[in-house]
């Protein structure tokens, strides 16, 4: 099968970045390398990308597609998860060395359009939707086998589905008589029993298979691994851009650069002490700074050509 794909906020994420000749830079989502491209044109003949991703399906159309820097030695491919950035770093030498980090999280166009990965209820698949298909539960595993309070709780947390301990209920009834297995009769079971009043140009299930994607991929829980980890692997002045397309995403990744920056000790700070920007930063210990107050978000160019980055912002921070 063959995916057309559109790297989201590209030029945002290069001018983030800020990467030159000979530096060294971690893409920690690959995908099929269309930002990784860029990072390599950014860091030239004498610089180092590494591209980790935990989709080996992915990392190997990536690798074909950048197969003469894979041969120069410029591109360094690894199969790995958020949570092993700081192994993955140290392995390839890099760690505390990095001048540029960029992690473009969640589900790919390239997954979502494979009905075989059963990330999408737009076509029927296998109900799976695991990243790395070699380890961890399938989601029918997760439908099929959990407590109805155990989905309620994913529903809502990873979903903010209002009607959560409703259709998790009913999912425990249902699989009684036969077990959930595709993506298409999933779908659909969730659209008959929510049966919300008013219709929406969002189908009723997106909240229940964004939630099970979420938990079955332990993607926020690496993310948070990934944010204080990728950090701790910049060089000084090296800087870490994160691209999210969800409040869940950004709020962790939000607070995180907040707490690096130690925003909460500057806010209680008066605003008319007679300090620097740099001497403030030393008073309360600021591990980082944030290249922009707000989340950047695609231009108005990029939502009439790519309407999947609707929901994409963008976020900075340098290490001092």
């Amino acid at each position: 099968m063959s995916f057309k794909h559109i790297s989201v906020l590209l030029d945002e994420t290069i001018q983030g970045l800020q990467l030159k000749e000979g530096m060294v830079a971690v893409d920690c989502t690959v995908g099929l390398g269309g930002h990784t491209e860029h990072l390599l044109q950014q860091v030239g003949t004498t610089g180092k990308v590494i591209g980790i991703d935990q989709d080996m399906n992915a990392l190997n159309i990536a690798r074909s597609r950048l197969a003469v820097d894979v041969d120069s030695g410029r591109f360094k491919p690894v199969q790995g998860r958020f949570s092993e950035f700081e192994r993955i770093a140290k392995e390839c030498g890099v760690f505390g060395k990095i001048n540029g980090v960029l992690a473009d999280i969640g589900v790919s166009s390239m997954q979502l359009d494979a009905p075989e990965r059963g990330f999408s209820f737009m076509s029927d698949g296998p109900l799976d939707m695991r990243m790395d298909q070699s380890t961890g539960q399938t989601a029918a595993n997760v439908v099929n086998t959990l407590s109805d309070a155990e989905l309620a709780k994913i529903f809502w947390q990873y979903g903010e589905e209002p009607k959560s301990r409703m259709i998790a209920a009913k999912i425990v009834k249902a699989r009684d008589e036969k077990p959930f297995s595709r993506t298409g009769e999933f779908a659909e079971f969730v659209k008959r029993e929510l049966r919300y009043p008013k219709p929406s140009k969002k189908h009723p299930a997106t909240k229940i298979f964004q939630a099970l994607r979420i938990h079955v991929n332990a993607e926020l829980e690496e993310l948070k691994a990934l944010l204080l980890s990728a950090f701790e692997g910049l060089a000084p002045g090296g800087r870490l851009a994160v691209i999210s397309f969800h409040s869940l995403e950004d709020r962790i990744i939000k607070h995180a650069m907040q707490a690096l920056t130690a925003q909460h000790l500057q806010q209680a700070i008066p605003r008319d002490l007679p300090v620097t920007s740099i001497q403030m930063n030393q008073i309360v210990g600021a591990k980082g700074v944030i290249v922009k107050p707000f989340p950047m978000g695609p231009s108005e160019k990029e939502l009439s050509e790519n309407p999947r980055s609707r929901s994409a912002k963008l976020r900075v921070i340098e290490k001092l």
